[in-house]
């Protein structure tokens, strides 16, 4: 009876360490598009990646439009405002870049400001060379729109003139 439990406990322990290892990984292509689809009209996924300790999702736009589930504003101040109330808010300020957006929410509010960056820096490690590239566009881009999903520390960029969105996240 002793050896049969012992031959048994293999098999838990595995099934318990790949459960485990499921539930590090950030999230799946499925549920980042079904996400995005309430606030953007997107298409083709153009690159997707998620490990333990990030996730990033480049996807082709459709239309240049956020949608109106997801509010849009035009200060950092009233973007803090919109997290605070619905956990998720857009800054569109054409003419200023994203991270010039993001210096200006480290001032505003520091800890939503930092966390941004954080989720910028922290998914690099599963970026490819094509979704550090649109990264990199999007944040330098003055007509790009800044997205905070505070609820999943996803920073996510709508880069219009590009016709992309990117999704990028962090430890959390």
């Amino acid at each position: 009876m002793t050896r049969a439990l012992r031959h048994n406990r293999v098999p838990v322990a595995c099934l318990a360490a790949l459960a485990l290892l499921a539930a590090c990984q950030r999230e799946e292509e499925a549920a980042q598009r079904g996400r995005l689809g309430q606030w953007f009209a997107i298409g083709e996924t153009l690159a997707f990646d998620a490990r333990r300790g990030c996730a990033v999702g480049l996807y082709d736009l459709v239309t240049g439009q956020v949608k109106s589930a997801l509010a849009v504003t035009d200060s950092v101040a009233g973007m803090q405002r919109e997290i605070a109330l619905r956990g998720a808010a857009a800054l569109d300020m054409p003419g200023q870049g994203v991270d010039m957006a993001m210096v200006a929410m480290v001032n505003h509010h520091r800890a939503t400001g930092m966390a941004m960056r954080r989720a910028g820096l922290e998914a690099r490690a599963c970026m490819t060379e094509v979704s550090e590239s649109a990264f990199r566009h999007a944040l330098d881009d003055s007509s790009t729109v800044l997205v905070w999903d505070e609820t999943r520390h996803a920073l996510i960029l709508m880069a219009r003139g590009a016709g992309y969105v990117i999704v990028v996240q962090g430890e959390a």
